[in-house]
């Protein structure tokens, strides 16, 4: 399970009050208002981080008096051990600045205990699990940012090595007056590969990126994106000789250039990752539950280790040396990302034999792709 399923599960909260009337107050309201949660009950700061040490919880609801320290000192030590937990100062006394203090050590929020029903903690919840979907969407951004810089790092550093290196030859040699033209047309040659090689990673991660742009999400009919699929990879087919099929494909709910991205980095990579004289792909349909279709694209291309088939999906993994086959290991990613965007999953049947079906799902035109569980009430933009 992932932290996004994480989010979207139970609620693990921590209710620390000496009270036991108290506690049992914020346990009527979270059952009141039907709130999936796990709750640990303390009652006091030392006990709060006991626990808090042995197990992440999601939100806690602190009181301001407490024995041995106050709440504010418990808020600031509880903030320290898991910085992600959203804190919900409960108090039957203070006034706007404890609540102001409060915040300053941690606390995501402030409530009056007179104040804690059904209604009062639906909203704080409700605003804890958006505060958390937010904070893992910034999480997520800083990886992938470390994960762009470490890849311009890596992939680009060795090709400008090359090129000054090869660049320097070519000058020395001019100077010298001793220039093979046969050897300085092969050096500008391997300079002209390697500045398009750093140009397609640079391409590849700019394409990575747009996959989260805002965009309108409508009907879309596949049989015109796979055109469209087709059309971009025409050069590509025809060198190859790969023959590319599909069925009468489905509308779909989502947005076309998306779309035709996702097809044309699957088709793609089956015709890339492929050993035989000539690839073939055929790209195919069926009905998946009542409100998505599942959209399998087929190749003849190497297979790929039952072990791998989750690993391909993140990005920059790559199973072969670009020796063997040139990437990034961005595309798969890309894929899962469009795939996330309408709602769907993504997944993979192959083996080491040869052949590999890549399987999707897409909502129909009635569903909306950012309803969360497979909601039906239509968004158009996302």
């Amino acid at each position: 399970m992932n932290r996004l399923d994480d989010i979207k599960s139970a609620l693990a909260i921590l209710i620390t009050d000496d009270d036991d009337g108290d506690r049992k107050q914020v346990l009527r309201a979270l059952r009141r208002a039907g709130i999936s949660c796990e709750c640990v009950e303390t009652d006091s700061i030392d006990s709060a981080l006991a626990v808090c040490k042995e197990k992440r919880f999601d939100v806690a609801v602190v009181d301001y008096r407490l024995p041995g320290r106050d709440g504010l000192d418990g808020i600031e030590a509880m903030h320290r051990t898991i910085p992600t937990m959203f804190i919900v100062m409960a108090t039957s006394q203070g006034d706007a600045t404890v609540a102001t203090e409060a915040m300053k050590r941690g606390a995501s929020d402030y409530i009056a205990k007179e104040h804690i029903n059904e209604r009062s903690i639906g909203r704080i919840l409700r605003y804890a699990r958006k505060k958390a979907a937010m904070q893992l969407a910034l999480d997520q951004q800083r990886e992938e940012l470390e994960r762009f810089a470490d890849v311009l790092v890596h992939d680009l550093k060795s090709p400008i090595s090359s090129i000054r290196g090869f660049a320097s030859i070519i000058s020395h040699a001019v100077k010298s007056g001793k220039a093979d033209p046969a050897k300085i047309a092969d050096y500008c040659g391997r300079m002209v590969q390697l500045g398009e090689r750093m140009v397609a990673l640079v391409e590849t991660l700019h394409e990575y990126t747009k996959s989260d742009a805002h965009v309108v999400f409508e009907p879309v009919n596949l049989n015109l994106v796979v055109e469209d699929t087709l059309s971009n990879l025409g050069q590509i087919i025809s060198n190859r000789g790969a023959k590319v099929t599909h069925d009468d494909l489905p509308v779909v709910f989502g947005h076309a250039p998306l779309l035709t991205q996702l097809l044309q980095n699957l088709i793609g990579n089956g015709i890339k990752y492929c050993e035989a004289a000539a690839p073939t792909l055929h790209v195919s349909a069926t009905p998946e539950k009542a409100d998505y279709w599942r959209i399998s694209v087929r190749d003849n291309g190497i297979g790929i280790a039952p072990e791998f088939h989750q690993q391909i999906f993140e990005p920059f993994k790559r199973l072969h040396g670009r020796d063997e086959f040139e990437g990034t290991g961005l595309g798969l990613a890309t894929c899962r990302k469009i795939v996330d965007r309408h709602n769907g999953r993504i997944w993979c049947e192959s083996n080491l034999d040869g052949g590999t079906t890549f399987n999707f799902t897409l909502p129909v035109p009635t569903q909306s792709p950012q309803a969360q569980g497979g909601g039906k009430t239509p968004q158009f933009a996302a």
